[in-house]
């Protein structure tokens, strides 16, 4: 479930997830909810351990100069284009670079936490995730995918596996670059060429 924010007691200046300075107070803070009050937030120490809450007045606040562009609640996916897997961001503190405490889903329905960089990150939303198509197709021994990318410049593109291609499986028609497809058909056309024999997938 993501994270819903409440409305902040600012005007809007400043809104639940930002990682920001506290005037008088050492480290870095994440604001967590408005108030109890007007004109103050609750705020927690942006660590990963011996996170310690305090009440703090939105006149102390100051905004970082490399303040990250994710927050708790958002779902992100790896920025490259080949990934599938999206997850929730838990926090997000500094360990010497930003980075992201994020969780997961895993198939037998247990739930996986990482930490991951977050210039590696991309925001996505559960629509873009649920409109991208992930189609099993099949053909005598061969047993591949067709897959569309969410994010980076290839988004909305589409790559096609193979299970008899060595390595990530992708399917090439010019030595080791993946070969992207601009439309569902064009993919379906790599595949029938696959499979009838003219190429081996290759490693991308």
């Amino acid at each position: 479930m993501l994270w819903t924010p409440d409305a902040p007691p600012d005007g809007g200046m400043f809104s639940a997830g930002e990682v920001v300075e506290v005037e008088g107070r050492p480290g870095e803070w994440e604001l967590m909810k408005p108030g109890p009050g007007p004109g103050v937030w609750t705020v927690e120490s942006a660590r990963l351990e011996d996170r310690v809450s305090a009440k703090v007045s939105v006149s102390s606040l100051q905004r970082l100069a490399d303040a990250p562009h994710i927050r708790r609640g958002d779902l992100v996916m790896q920025r490259y284009p080949e990934q599938e897997r999206a997850a929730v961001v838990g926090a997000v503190v500094r360990l010497g670079q930003w980075v992201a405490v994020k969780s997961y889903t895993l198939p037998d329905g247990g739930v996986c936490q990482a930490l991951d960089s977050v210039d590696r990150l991309e925001v996505v939303t559960a629509e873009q995730l649920a409109a991208a198509i992930r189609l099993d197709v099949v053909h005598g021994t061969h047993v591949g995918r067709i897959v569309q990318a969410v994010v980076t410049a290839r988004a909305g593109q589409f790559r096609v596996v193979c299970r008899c291609a060595p390595g990530a499986g992708e399917i090439c028609r010019n030595g080791r670059n993946v070969t992207w497809c601009p439309s569902l058909d064009s993919a379906h056309q790599l595949w029938d060429w696959h499979v009838s024999g003219h190429a081996v997938g290759s490693v991308a």
